[in-house]
């Protein structure tokens, strides 16, 4: 395989190509050009060396997003090393396990997290750098490197992050990317979804995850273009930004488009700027879709994961409309990514018949650290095994089904959550759902519903189960109902699905 630079690689290439275009704007820092991020990732990965962190050793990120904290995953691909991403918001045990199973002896934390930080290394065998006080002014930069250097620079198949899975199906697991699965990531994205460096793509995700990453801050930044990054979301902030800074591109969760359509700033905001809106996660309700498009803005959903680095699916601006009919939509596969939907005995699925969904290309993970044989169990003839349950219309357009590992086996009966939760959704006074399986003597498991109402009076479970029997067998009716103000989710948006189940399945009584 021939050799394919790097994110090391781009940062030096972009400033000399363009040093004095705009690449990022970070609040608190303001604008940014190509050619001061090339020094601060230079700085940065001096740093790093400071640190003893070298060729093949990772290092942890425990910050919101900022600045720094991309110049240090550029960095990592100056020297070799592998950036290790932690969420924020898990507690210090869950990031300590991390920090143990990654190996992890140099973790960078920044001023908002730094308790946790704190806490996470106490019994831990890591140092802590404290960002910015251990970081601005810790090194001068050391000058750009000649041409002949540069294309010396680590990549192909050299791990560059290992991120962890959410961990809603067990014990979080590192996923090691590639240079190269960076690379064709980017290069699906540019390419479905027409990238240039005239865009200017707004990242409310945080970095400490592969979405954050990958959509579409380094696409956009191998595209020339700029990003403009918050530290958190905000939905008034988000508004005003996409407003003021010209926004072009946008990606957000089914959280993250609901909490802004329903904001009062959402109609007398000035969003024009907008040639399209996207997105993942997990599934978005089509009530959001005409939302925007009451605005005249473009809207799409794609798929993706931690080993897709993450895109997979992801429609063409053109076919926006033809794509997103029909709940839980994701589009086409990506330019450089294949897909399969297969029975159960690996056969292909016929058009709207549900199959799980496999994955190949080369932007798909080298491997779960540490984990070779659960490595070899989702990664078989090349094909990635995904979980996930799809269906393929006519006109080759796909829509998640839901996933296997969260069916509900009920008296032999399949039931698929998805399903239901999209029937539940349909009351007007239900706003939110999640379905679960609740343990039972008779049945083995039965499935029960975890609700958000509106404002108004909240429906009765015989309502609900009324309303459900309309469109639903009977052994596919939500035999309990609980109400809660807010469904617990994962740090991506999706409902949080191992809480519940742990909440809410065991057997009643």
């Amino acid at each position: 395989m021939s050799h394919i630079p790097g994110v090391g690689y781009w940062a030096e290439k972009a400033a000399v190509l363009h040093p004095e275009r705009e690449a990022l704007t970070v609040p608190g820092d303001g604008v940014i050009t190509y050619a001061e991020l090339a020094a601060g990732v230079r700085r940065a990965a001096s740093i790093l060396a400071s640190h003893g962190v070298g060729p093949g050793d990772r290092f942890g990120l425990l910050m919101l997003n900022d600045r720094r904290l991309v110049e240090l995953l550029l960095a990592a691909g100056r020297i070799g090393a592998v950036a290790v991403p932690l969420n924020w918001r898990l507690t210090a045990p869950e990031i300590r396990f991390q920090l143990e199973d990654a190996g992890i002896r140099t973790l960078f934390v920044g001023p908002d997290v730094r308790d946790l930080g704190e806490a996470a290394v106490r019994e831990a065998e890591t140092s802590l750098v404290r960002v910015p006080e251990d970081y601005d002014g810790a090194a001068e930069d050391p000058g750009p490197d000649a041409p002949h250097d540069r294309v010396r620079l680590p990549g192909s198949d050299e791990p560059a992050l290992v991120v962890y899975t959410s961990g809603t199906t067990g014990r979080p697991k590192g996923v090691v990317l590639t240079h190269a699965n960076l690379f064709w990531n980017a290069i699906n994205d540019v390419l479905t979804l027409g990238l240039t460096w005239q865009d200017t793509t707004l990242t409310v995700l945080p970095l400490t995850h592969v979405g954050g990453i990958g959509l579409f801050t380094l696409p956009t930044l191998l595209a020339g273009g700029r990003v403009v990054m918050t530290r958190t979301f905000d939905p008034a902030e988000t508004l005003r930004l996409i407003e003021e800074e010209r926004i072009t591109i946008f990606l957000g969760v089914p959280t993250i488009h609901t909490m802004l359509v329903q904001h009062p700033d959402f109609q007398s905001r000035d969003l024009g700027s907008l040639r399209m809106v996207l997105n993942g996660g997990d599934r978005c309700p089509l009530a959001v879709v005409e939302a925007y498009r009451s605005r005249g803005i473009p809207f799409g959903g794609g798929y993706g994961l931690t080993e897709s680095a993450p895109t997979a699916f992801l429609p063409e601006p053109d076919s926006f409309e033809r794509s997103n009919r029909r709940p839980a939509f994701i589009g086409k596969t990506a330019f450089f990514t294949d897909a399969r939907i297969v029975r159960e005995d690996g056969s292909e699925a016929d058009p709207e018949e549900p199959g799980e969904l496999l994955l190949h290309g080369p932007n798909l993970f080298a491997e779960y650290l540490g984990r070779p044989e659960e490595t070899a169990a989702a990664v078989r003839d090349g094909w990635f095994h995904t979980g996930d349950l799809a269906v393929c219309d006519e006109a080759g357009f796909a829509y998640i089904a839901g996933r296997s590992k969260q069916m509900i086996k009920s008296g032999g009966e399949n039931i698929d959550p998805a399903e239901i939760e999209e029937v539940l959704l349909r009351h007007p006074g239900v706003t939110e759902a999640c379905v679960v399986g609740r343990a039972h003597p008779k049945w083995t498991e039965v499935p029960f519903a975890v609700i958000v109402t509106g404002d108004g009076d909240a429906p009765s479970d015989e309502e609900l189960r009324e309303h459900c029997g309309g469109s639903l067998a009977r052994f596919k009716i939500p035999k309990g109902f609980a109400r809660v103000e807010a469904l617990p989710r994962t740090s991506i948006g999706k409902p949080d699905r191992a809480r519940l189940t742990s909440t809410y399945g065991r057997e009643e009584g």
